[in-house]
């Protein structure tokens, strides 16, 4: 057996290569993970993170007023920073033994038809453009997969044209393989959608669809084969801005606050910190950093006391929150300070003012006390709100960073949907 497998692998190198890349780097999160002696629930994705993959991060130093374990802001911070190439090592990683099994199993079958009738870089290149592109839809969904199914749905569909002009190939990979191919495509969609398995069926696509495309430009024997060849090349140019935008993901709110915690002039981190509280209005520790923020450049807090009223507005149970409302409201210093600002409650939250008020405990003499004072308005001294990273601690994977809806009754209402 071992022969034999030494025979397949100089006989078809890329696609032994593909694939041990891949069991390569399932091995090394294995043994990174015996190493350090970890076998908690959070040591794979670390170990993924420390061996290239993309993973969300949480930083560890938020400001004791805005910190809260139960809601972790964390985002692909070291993608956003500018470590692209995560992406592409992402694809090799795998998340189970099954899954690498699966993939390994369908890149073998696939690999051995297609290796023979491409020349060798060709058949490298396609290989690795493709399990980059398939990743990047995913990225603009705020998702972050991992493993090769990107890249073998891509020899799928490639396969799918070459067959037209290879009978050889034609032999093996019959109507009945084209079925079974697009019948677990479909599945895949089924079991995401009843919330049996979470796949990242963007990926599958994408990669489908790429493999079409470089097999009809493969198989083309028209006048016009080699201006497509040279347009289809071309095309792949289009990969660098799709990775600029998957950097710097400016439909993402948290992008801002990872924006702002890296800005240290105050106006610009208020005004990342506006856009991200647009954009993602259901993360609650943005709307609080806003307001501590905008605290420092006020007189009288009122708008301060506005965005964080706003901010528990969609984020109900945020129990921090209502801490720093607490704190802020003892800023005012006049009657009337004090009317303004409850005028402000009955404007937010209507007939639930009293409900609100109550939970404020703004009519008790003695409200909880912060261990960290706020800072003097209009203080312009050392930073407030950020501390530089200085150590990080891996999320569970998302599958949608945007917080899903709000549920006053839940302790959980504005925590992220967590997937593997």
């Amino acid at each position: 057996m071992f022969h034999s497998l030494l025979r397949a692998c100089s006989k078809y190198p890329v696609t032994a290569a593909y694939i041990a890349c891949a069991v390569g780097l399932f091995l090394a999160v294995q043994i990174y993970r015996v190493d350090h002696g970890i076998s908690h629930e959070g040591s794979f994705d670390d170990a993924l993170w420390k061996l290239g993959a993309v993973q969300p991060l949480v930083f560890v130093y938020d400001h004791p007023l805005v910190e809260e374990k139960e809601y972790p802001t964390g985002g692909p911070f070291d993608l956003w920073s500018g470590e692209w190439w995560r992406i592409l090592i992402s694809g090799f990683h795998h998340g189970d033994v099954l899954h690498l099994l699966f993939n390994c199993l369908a890149i073998g079958f696939f690999g051995r038809l297609i290796e023979p009738v491409m020349k060798h870089w060709v058949y490298a290149a396609f290989l690795l453009l493709a399990t980059y592109v398939s990743l990047l839809p995913e990225y603009f969904l705020e998702h972050y997969p991992v493993g090769l199914s990107g890249g073998a749905f891509a020899m799928f569909g490639l396969l799918m044209l070459l067959r037209r002009i290879h009978p050889e190939i034609a032999e093996v990979f019959t109507e009945r393989e084209i079925n079974w191919g697009l019948g677990w495509l479909i599945l895949c969609f089924i079991l995401t959608h009843f919330g049996i398995m979470n796949i990242a069926n963007a990926a599958h696509v994408t990669g489908f669809v790429y493999g079409i495309l470089a097999g009809a430009v493969l198989i083309n024997r028209s006048r016009f084969a080699g201006t497509l060849r040279f347009l289809f090349v071309l095309s792949q140019v289009l990969i660098i801005p799709g990775t600029y935008l998957v950097s710097h993901p400016v439909w993402n709110g948290k992008y801002y606050w990872y924006l702002a915690r890296h800005e240290n002039d105050l106006e610009q981190k208020i005004a990342y910190l506006k856009k991200g509280m647009e954009l993602s209005p259901g993360e609650p520790k943005i709307g609080a950093e806003l307001a501590l923020s905008l605290f420092r450049t006020e007189e009288v807090p009122l708008h301060s006391w506005e965005i964080m009223l706003r901010s528990l507005e969609r984020n109900r149970s945020y129990d921090k929150g209502v801490e720093i409302t607490r704190l802020i409201w003892k800023q005012f210093n006049s009657e009337q300070q004090k009317q303004k600002a409850l005028g402000i409650v009955t404007d937010v939250f209507g007939d639930e003012s009293d409900a609100w008020l109550e939970r404020f405990q703004l009519d008790q003499s003695a409200v909880a006390s912060a261990d960290v004072p706020l800072p003097k308005s209009g203080q312009s001294g050392n930073e407030f709100l950020f501390l530089r990273e200085t150590d990080r601690r891996v999320a569970p994977q998302p599958r949608d960073l945007s917080a899903p809806p709000v549920d006053p009754g839940s302790p959980q209402s504005a925590m992220e949907g967590v997937t593997l």
